[in-house]
């Protein structure tokens, strides 16, 4: 190769396993750079006047990675005028830029802090990834204003205080493009979306939901809801517990609030369930126990979910043996006494019986309104739902049963029907019946739920046993369908709803 197309400049030694093309030092301005993250730190220089750089196994790449998994000519980096940077995949067996999946002949465009990972996500626990890189554009790090890094604890003020701080927290449009990297969605609501958010001057990686001011107006104004624009982070701003998500800040411009939170890297548990199938007992156990644990000290704070579901049950990695972390507070409400909840919310398989019954009285006026309302036990019979699903692969309602899905929770009418609960034991069942129980009174607590003989059970096979911690393949939510895809087997989907 002619050292005037040679793009890169090491600024430290090469390893055997991450190797560059033998060229001769150019002092020319830099224009960009890639950070390896995957093992000691290299950096490469895209020198100026270069407008393309290669990746691959052939000793005439500009970076040559000695592994066998990658292609002769793996991808590309190049960069058209003024200024926009791309990556195109080249080699078959693919990468991933961020989130996002390249496969042969994808094309993406690249930002200052963008992750590309070779052949496997960055954040692969079967396989260590090999060579991961950092994308950087020098100067970008620069002159950024994020000054404010504020807490959510001061949101928690007297009302004039929480003025000066929203006034504190108002972004313009161009401070978010230029602090913050959010292309890629991760998750949807009805009136906000959590995106992949990678700040711009150092690299790392959050979540971030971003909450449509418009959609929010809309959607309190139809349903009457007393939910307000900052109910999630004021609700958060006391929450301190490890089952809990953290949120690191929050700011808002006239369109949208966002809120930057921790990025649990495994997604959520109702995913896994759909694509792996119903947990073991011992695997159910140990989530189910961090989950318990968590909504214990939300009902300590006199916090009450009303949106618990699988959906909203993130776990920190993309395997059996990660933690869970409870999310989406967007319904959550400080309710000290049992009936102070009133409003009809939440995801309909996962309703208590008493949400059901509060709203058909409040409609038809059958109780006086004091009568009526609902309080911490609708998180309970939430999480027998939940468990049931853990352990089987399929919700214990069916809405397309005769009689309707709500008459069925009404009812308490569920069956242990499908062939996964043949192998379950008595414990388990047991816990399960006693969350489910249609009186909320005689249902049980969460301490009481923490103190079930199951939970104490001792695990009956190593953890790390992969095959041990899945039963096997999903089943379809008509029962004892085994799924035609990774996409319609298992527990589908429901999105949350709230009316009045």
């Amino acid at each position: 190769m002619a050292s005037q197309d040679i793009a890169l400049t090491p600024t430290q030694p090469a390893t055997p396993q991450l190797m560059e093309a033998p060229r001769q030092p150019l002092a020319v301005p830099v224009h960009g750079r890639l950070v390896s993250t995957a093992g000691p730190e290299l950096k490469y220089d895209l020198l100026e006047g270069v407008k393309e750089i290669t990746v691959g196994r052939h000793w005439d790449c500009h970076i040559v990675v000695d592994d066998k998994r990658l292609s002769a000519k793996h991808l590309r980096i190049y960069l058209e005028e003024p200024r926009n940077y791309y990556v195109e995949q080249l080699g078959s067996n693919g990468s991933y830029v961020n989130e996002h999946a390249l496969k042969k002949g994808h094309r993406r465009a690249l930002q200052h802090g963008d992750e590309i990972s070779l052949c496997m996500h960055a954040r692969e626990t079967r396989a260590k990834p090999f060579a991961v890189y950092m994308f950087q554009v020098p100067g970008s790090e620069h002159g950024v204003d994020d000054s404010v890094q504020s807490r959510l604890a001061a949101i928690a003020t007297p009302q004039n205080s929480q003025d000066a701080e929203k006034r504190r927290q108002h972004k313009s449009l161009q401070w978010v493009h230029q602090t913050w990297d959010m292309r890629t969605v991760i998750g949807s609501g009805a009136f906000s979306e959590v995106r992949l958010g990678v700040r711009v001057r150092t690299g790392e990686r959050f979540a971030v939901k971003v909450i449509d001011k418009l959609k929010f107006t809309t959607f309190q104004r139809g349903r009457k809801s007393r939910l307000t624009l900052q109910c999630e982070a004021r609700m958060l701003a006391g929450l301190d517990h490890p089952g809990i998500v953290r949120v690191n800040e929050w700011f808002e411009t006239d369109q949208h609030l966002y809120l930057v939170m921790e990025l649990l890297e495994g997604g959520d548990l109702l995913d896994f369930i759909m694509k792996r199938g119903a947990f073991s007992e011992d695997a159910s156990r140990r989530i189910f126990a961090e989950v318990l644990q968590a909504v214990e000290f939300l009902h300590s704070q006199n916090v009450v979910h009303r949106d618990l579901k699988p959906e909203n049950l993130m776990l920190t990695a993309r395997n059996e043996e990660a933690s869970v972390k409870i999310v989406d507070f967007g319904l959550a409400k400080s309710a000290p006494q049992s009936k102070d909840c009133r409003t009809f919310c939440g995801t309909p398989q996962y309703f208590a019986p008493e949400i059901i019954s509060t709203f058909h009285d409040r409609t038809h006026g059958q109780r006086p309104e004091a009568d009526c309302g609902y309080g911490k036990q609708v998180d309970m019979w939430s999480l027998g739902v939940i468990l049931y699903i853990m352990l089987s692969g399929v919700p214990p309602f069916d809405d397309q049963e005769a009689g309707g899905l709500y008459k069925q929770i009404l009812d308490g009418s569920f069956e242990f029907d499908v062939p996964e609960w043949s192998i379950i034991s008595p414990e388990a069942k047991d816990l399960v019946e006693k969350l489910m129980i249609v009186n909320p009174r005689e249902r049980l607590t969460v301490e009481q739920a923490l103190a079930h003989a199951w939970l104490k059970q001792p695990d009956s096979r190593a953890s790390d046993d992969m095959g041990s911690c899945v039963f096997g393949e999903a089943f379809d939510v008509k029962r004892g369908e085994p799924p035609t895809g990774a996409a319609e087997g298992g527990v589908k989907r429901r999105r949350t709803m709230e009316v009045l």
